[in-house]
This record gives C-alpha cells, sequence and structure tokens, in this order.
C-alpha cells in the first residue's frame, strides 16, 4: 500500500478524532428534564448577572448578588451576606481601576439543609464579582449560573446531607471572599467548619471543553467517584500537577490549603475573552456552559447524595479517555504498564532480529533526541519572534492563541522533517521502531520516578504502539495495527499539547517538544522516504509559515479584547 497514502489518512483520522473529541456537547435547552443540567436554564441567569460589568463596590455588584441571592431563596436555601473589608493589596488594586478602596466584599452564603444535618456538608463555590471593565458572562457569571442550575437539579429531598452554595465576591481582587470564609480558626465562618467537600467552578476564556483541572489532597477515593459518577468527562492526572506548579490561584486554593477534599472545574478555550470587555453573555459557549455544568452537577449530585464523603486516600493517577470514560489507578500500576512495554518491545526485537542492527538501534534513538532538539530550539525561536523577546501584554497574547498553536504545530512538524533529513537511508523499519521504542521506555520509566501524575499522557501511547509493533513482529501486517495506534495515540497526545499550549502557549510554547519522542516513534512506520533534498524543503516551508504567523501576532495592533485596564501590560 502506499505509505503517502497510509500516512495521510492516518493524520487525518487523528485529527478528526482530536477534533471530535475536543468539541462541546449540545447545550440542553430549557425545557430539559428536571434533573438534567440545562445550559438554557442557565443562560437566563449569566444574562441578568453578566448585563454590564460588576466589580466589587458598584451598584452593578450589589445588583447581580440581590439577583443571585433571591434565586436561591426561591430555591430554599437559608441566605447570608457576609462582608468583610479589603485588604491593602485589594483595595490598591480596586482604586487602580477607578473603584472606592473602601468598599466591601460581600459574598452569599447560602445552606439547604439535608437528612443528616450533623454529616459534612457538601460546598458548591462560584465568584459573583467580575474585573473592571468586563461583563464577565464566562469568568464568572458561567459558574454561578451553573450553581443556581445545580442547586435546581438536586432534590432537596434526596440530599443525605446539607448543600453549601458559597457565591463569593472579590476573587478578583486576590480571593478575598474564600480567603475570609476558609481562614483558619475564629476568623473564618462558622460553617466553613462543617464543610466536607467543595466543588469550584471558574474560567480562563469564553469556551472550550471544561477540564477538571485541580483536586484536593489525597485524592484517591475522590476520583474513584468522580469516575463512576461524572458523565463526559474531561480530567487528566498531569494537569493536576501542572497546575499546582503554576503561580495561579482560584477560590478553590484556600479550600485546598484548608486540607478540604474536591474538584475544581474551568474551561480555557475562546482565550480571548478572558477579562475582556467582549466577554458578553452573547460571546459565551453555551456548549462550554452545558459541559462546566453537567460535570459538576453529576458530581455535586454524587457528593450530596452519598451516605458517607470518600474518605482520604493517596492520590491516583488518571485520565479521561477521549472524554468516554476516566481510568484511574495507583500510582503503583505504572509499573506493571512499564513491564508490559518492555516485554512487547523484546518479543518484537526477537521475533524480528534479522530486520533490525544495534548501531541503528542506538541511533534511532539519537534520532528522538535530535528531534525533540529541533522542535524545542525552533518554537522558542518562533515564540521570540512572535514577540515574547521583550514586554508584552498578557491578554493580547491569550488572543494570539490560535494562531500560536498553528505556529506551534508547524514549528514541529518542521521540526521533525529536519530530523527525518538527518537519518541516514539505511536505517531500517525496525531499527527506527526499536529504538524509538526505547527511547519512550526510558522516558516513561523516568516519569514513573519522578512524575507518575504523567504516566497517562506517555505510557498509554506507548502501550499502542508497542502492542502494534508486537502484532506486527508476529504477523508482517506492518500497515494497519501501527496506523490504527498512530490514529489514537496522536489524538490522544495532541489533545494534551492543546491543553498545555492553551494554558502555557503564550510563554513557553516549547514544552510541548518533550512529546516529539512519542510522536516520532507513532507515526515512524508509516513514513515515507523522501529525498533529503524534499524534505529539508518541506522545513524549510514550514518554518517559513511559522515565521510569517509569528510576525503577524508581533505586528498586529493590539486585540480590541484586551482590558480597558491594561492597554499596554
Amino acid at each position: 500500500m502506499n505509505r503517502w497514502l497510509v500516512l495521510v489518512t492516518t493524520l487525518f483520522v487523528a485529527a478528526i478524532l482530536g477534533l471530535v473529541t475536543a468539541r462541546t456537547p449540545s447545550p440542553l435547552a430549557a425545557n430539559a428534564p428536571a434533573d438534567q443540567f440545562s445550559a438554557g436554564r442557565a443562560m437566563a441567569d449569566v444574562r441578568i448577572i453578566a448585563r454590564e460589568p460588576h466589580p466589587v463596590g458598584t451598584a452593578a455588584n450589589a445588583a447581580a448578588r440581590e439577583h443571585v441571592a433571591e434565586r436561591l431563596r426561591g430555591l430554599g436555601f437559608s441566605v447570608r451576606l457576609v462582608s468583610v473589608p479589603l485588604p491593602e493589596r485589594a483595595a490598591r488594586g480596586l482604586q487602580k481601576w477607578g473603584g472606592n478602596p473602601r468598599a466591601l466584599a460581600t459574598s452569599i452564603v447560602a445552606l439547604r439543609p439535608g437528612r443528616d444535618p450533623a454529616a459534612p456538608a457538601v460546598a458548591v463555590m462560584a465568584h459573583h464579582d467580575s474585573v473592571w471593565g468586563s461583563p464577565g458572562a464566562a469568568d464568572d457569571a458561567a459558574g454561578v449560573a451553573s450553581a443556581l442550575e445545580i442547586a435546581r437539579a438536586i432534590p432537596r429531598d434526596s440530599q443525605a446531607r446539607d448543600l453549601v452554595l458559597l457565591i463569593t465576591d472579590g476573587e478578583e481582587l486576590g480571593l478575598v471572599g474564600a480567603k475570609a470564609f476558609f481562614a483558619d480558626g475564629i476568623k473564618g465562618d462558622p460553617l466553613a467548619s462543617r464543610i466536607g467537600a467543595v466543588v469550584d467552578l471558574e474560567s480562563r476564556g469564553g469556551g472550550g471543553r471544561a477540564m477538571m483541572f485541580e483536586t484536593g489532597p489525597r485524592n484517591g477515593a475522590m476520583i474513584d467517584l468522580f469516575s463512576r459518577s461524572v458523565h463526559n468527562p474531561a480530567a487528566n492526572s498531569l494537569a493536576v500537577k501542572i497546575y499546582e506548579l503554576l503561580p495561579n490561584s482560584t477560590d478553590f486554593t484556600p479550600a485546598k490549603k484548608r486540607g478540604l477534599p474536591g474538584f475544581n472545574f474551568a474551561f480555557l478555550g475562546d482565550p480571548q475573552f478572558y477579562h475582556s470587555p467582549k466577554a458578553t453573555p452573547d460571546a459565551l459557549d453555551q456548549g462550554s456552559l452545558q459541559h462546566i455544568g453537567g460535570q459538576a452537577l453529576d458530581i455535586t449530585r454524587a457528593l450530596v447524595t452519598a451516605p458517607a464523603l470518600p474518605a482520604a486516600n493517596p492520590d491516583v493517577v488518571f485520565s479521561d479517555v477521549f472524554g468516554l470514560f476516566v481510568i484511574a489507578y495507583p500510582s503503583w500500576v505504572g509499573w506493571l504498564f512499564i513491564a508490559a512495554i518492555a516485554g512487547l518491545v523484546v518479543y518484537a526485537a526477537r521475533q524480528r532480529r534479522v530486520d533490525w542492527r544495534w548501531g541503528q538501534v542506538a541511533a534511532a534513538m539519537l534520532d528522538g533526541v535530535v528531534f525533540v532538539a529541533a522542535a524545542g530550539v525552533l518554537l522558542y525561536g518562533g515564540n521570540l519572534l512572535s514577540g515574547a523577546d521583550g514586554p508584552t501584554n498578557y491578554y493580547d497574547r491569550l488572543a494570539a492563541i490560535p494562531r500560536l498553536e498553528i505556529q506551534a504545530l508547524l514549528l514541529f512538524a518542521a521540526g521533525g522533517a529536519l530530523t527525518m533529513a538527518l537519518i541516514p537511508m539505511r536505517r531500517g523499519r525496525f531499527d527506527g521502531w526499536l529504538g524509538l521504542g526505547l527511547l519512550n521506555l526510558l522516558m516513561v520509566l523516568a516519569v514513573q520516578l519522578l512524575l507518575p501524575a504523567g504516566g497517562p499522557v506517555l505510557a498509554w501511547p506507548l502501550l499502542l504502539a508497542a502492542l502494534a509493533m508486537a502484532f506486527a513482529a508476529a504477523t508482517g501486517a506492518v500497515v494497519l495495527p501501527p496506523a490504527l495506534a498512530a490514529a489514537l495515540g496522536l489524538a490522544f497526545v495532541g489533545g494534551f499539547a492543546h491543553f498545555v499550549l492553551l494554558g502555557v502557549g503564550p510563554t513557553s510554547p516549547s514544552a510541548i517538544a518533550v512529546l516529539a519522542p512519542l510522536a516520532a516513534l507513532l507515526v515512524w512506520p508509516l513514513l515515507p522516504r523522501p529525498p533529503r533534498r524534499t524534505l529539508l524543503l518541506a522545513a524549510l516551508v514550514l518554518i517559513i509559515g511559522g515565521a510569517a504567523l509569528a510576525l503577524w501576532v508581533r505586528l498586529d495592533p493590539i486585540a480590541d479584547t484586551v482590558p480597558p485596564y491594561n492597554p499596554r501590560g
């Protein structure tokens, strides 16, 4: 079979699978069944809360808060308004925006009793304030409206425990309301000591699938409940670990510092709408609202109706599989994956020992390292060319992420073409396959030792590749099994790369270069071997395309989605 046809077909299937997985669910209309989350119903609250910008201390903030409080009373909650003065730093921030530094941050604490008032309560949390100049439809009117819709969809008589809705104020000024509620000792809210689990709803954009990106400490049993309860999930233990390393915080941060278990959800797509004056209800992706609300409803219902909340257990490794279900396991299971992969690679090597040479296998391992270096250098250089070599406007860079992602894809591919141009023509199919397989096995071993949470991103696709390698070695079927493994593996890894680029793409796109050896392994058995001159020409074209996108980002005017209080940086 023509290798070009196989390769193009495989890449097309991987792209389609990735795009389908990345799609948000269709929003349910306002007449959806009462026990389901409906973005159509939630949008009615979004349109009221995000009618206009509503930062701390403004009349619009008070109006949004009163609307939410009235909705909660109508849902059977007792409601308290808790006001706290702004800390000095928050007051300076509000004054910089043009607000009153002596304003109070007023949060809503709402409680609806369950059958056992003595049982630990479940809190659903979002913040009702926006930044200055932004209607905040996504951040965080979508979270508040989702919390209200979740409370409506859970009948009071089904609650085994109390349900708390904590709608904070001052999140955008430094988590003011959440810090006050979860403060230690008598400084905190009396209800805080009764909270047993927290579900937080956030966003950093205006669309895309909602990721469960943070958990509380010792999450083993909580993730088990999540995997059994949540439909259409998006979650990954490596994403959780990456977020822990970033200097970011949400209202979930004070709860987590207090040792509370729980889940933090957010969507990152359409990043140009983050804190933007154009973040209106009409700009909000209702599919994203459906996805974040649907997942949060599933886990909140599971928690609030459970006879007992999950106990603290050691952290587990987990990931969703194309949004269909979640696989979770203790970190030691990663060693079983490594043993299985090693066994399959050894089996393939023994079956086809006449088709490979140790020297060429070792050289193929070096090929993977060269790919990492080439992709990393090109991605780093492209980022500098796009404007990262000097002062940047954070929000303008967010608006450029779609172009920066395409740029990253082109430069990543250029790194692959350059690497292929350096590979001697005598390198055989199994030489490269085994060498790249061994390199990836070493990488997975390092991840298992240093960061077991990263297992799914590398070990699962590597297991697919090893299975294809072993099957091809045993049967001689060197087309369909590798093509199937490549389509599934590239779609899975590509989805995670998309998440990484949404999170750190404007500053550190080189982070995805670490995926180069895995990508090379997946496509290696399918690759045609065009002349070196053709590969160099392809690399040049890809680099020119990436550079053109970089210059577009660098030279175009500042985006009209940038917040008015942040026009230059």
